[in-house]
């Protein structure tokens, strides 16, 4: 650990002198200031101490990530601590920073963590008054973004849309997968944007982000023919033949599925159902119903029962339920454009039913770009 306490006053390590006693901020144990040309200065607890809050278990790598995301913070002038315990929530945010009017607890995450846990010490940060910013550190840099990590560590801002925070203190490099989404097929898409930390490279990165055009318009033709591909392909993935099956019941086939499918992708992950299977699903409903008329209430439902149960939550987001939002109104929008839907005196009115084909040449035939 970084920090311990000199007659109740908090001293950093590299501040520290050996001739002088320290005390752990948690345990209140006598702890050992050790230097050296190897390592980090740092205070370690004597041997056989049983202290649960400071653990000199920590990576090199880790030590090294707080340190950098420490001095970056003091030398643009914020306030800032180092390893600051807090009492009432009984945690060590690895940094604590004034930033942007709020407490901030900055947690550089290099070590694998439950999505119990992690769920768990953000409600308490946020219960007691304090944000907190999860920042990932190398090892999940160079494994696979996959929806777990995503559903844990994501955060959601209109200028960024989602995205996943990443830092290499090796190479000094901040790196952000942003306007995190889906392909048709479930395929995750991103982008990426790294910098060197600094106040004017965070202020550059986010008003660059809000001039950038997100195209989310998908090569609807490529897309059509890959759809066909991977049915006839040998190996059909489980999402397929369950939504093949869907469509079989309804004498549809998926191949022919109408043009509208190939629209926007959604702006947020779906989760364990695919983008393809909610909007068929959709669709399905919307061919199927003898009604003309639907309130916005009404169609919205539609839309969550084709996802619920989709198993993909943001502990990070304070108001999920609003961003799930986001993608039905992106679909909506995809219908109205489509002329199946018309918005009329506060309420939608089917004007077209979806146009099914009988097989891909036919879908083909009919595609305008």
């Amino acid at each position: 650990m970084f920090v311990a306490n000199d007659h109740e006053q908090s001293i950093l390590a590299a501040d520290a002198h050996r001739e002088n006693q320290y005390t752990c901020p948690g345990c209140g144990q006598n702890v050992i200031l050790r230097q050296g040309q190897m390592r980090l200065t740092h205070f370690a607890h004597h041997a056989g101490t049983d202290c649960h809050l400071f653990s000199e278990g920590e990576t090199k790598i880790h030590l090294m990530g707080k340190t950098k995301i420490f001095n970056w913070c003091r030398q643009n002038h914020l306030a800032v601590k180092l390893e600051a315990y807090l009492p009432k929530l009984k945690q060590r945010p690895d940094v604590l920073v004034y930033w942007h009017h709020h407490r901030t607890a900055l947690e550089f995450q290099c070590s694998p963590i439950s999505y119990e846990r992690l769920e768990q010490r953000t409600k308490g940060y946020r219960i007691n008054g304090y944000k907190v910013w999860w920042i990932l550190g190398p090892t999940y840099l160079t494994s696979k973004l996959t929806l777990e990590k995503i559903s844990k560590f994501a955060y959601f801002q209109k200028s960024l849309g989602l995205f996943v925070s990443f830092y290499n203190p090796q190479s000094d490099q901040f790196i952000v997968k942003h306007h995190i989404t889906q392909d048709l097929f479930g395929k995750l898409k991103w982008r990426d944007y790294s910098f060197n930390p600094s106040k004017s490279a965070f202020n550059g990165f986010f008003n660059r982000i809000r001039t950038d055009t997100i195209d989310a318009q998908p090569d609807r033709y490529r897309e059509a023919l890959e759809l066909q591909r991977r049915l006839l392909g040998r190996y059909t993935d489980k999402h397929l033949k369950q939504i093949q099956l869907i469509c079989y019941a309804h004498h549809l086939n998926l191949a022919g599925c109408p043009w509208v499918i190939h629209a926007h992708d959604f702006r947020l992950p779906m989760g364990e159902h695919i983008p393809l299977e909610v909007k068929i699903k959709f669709l399905i409903k919307l061919q199927n119903t003898t009604r003309s008329h639907f309130s916005y209430q009404m169609l919205a439902a539609w839309f969550q029962e084709s996802v619920q149960n989709n198993g993909l939550q943001f502990p990070n987001a304070i108001n999920s339920q609003a961003y799930d939002e986001l993608n039905f109104r992106e679909w909506l929008q995809s219908l109205t454009s489509a002329n199946l839907l018309k918005y009329n005196q506060n309420h939608y009115q089917l004007i077209n039913s979806p146009f099914w084909y009988a097989d891909i040449t036919q879908k083909l035939r009919h595609f305008h770009s």
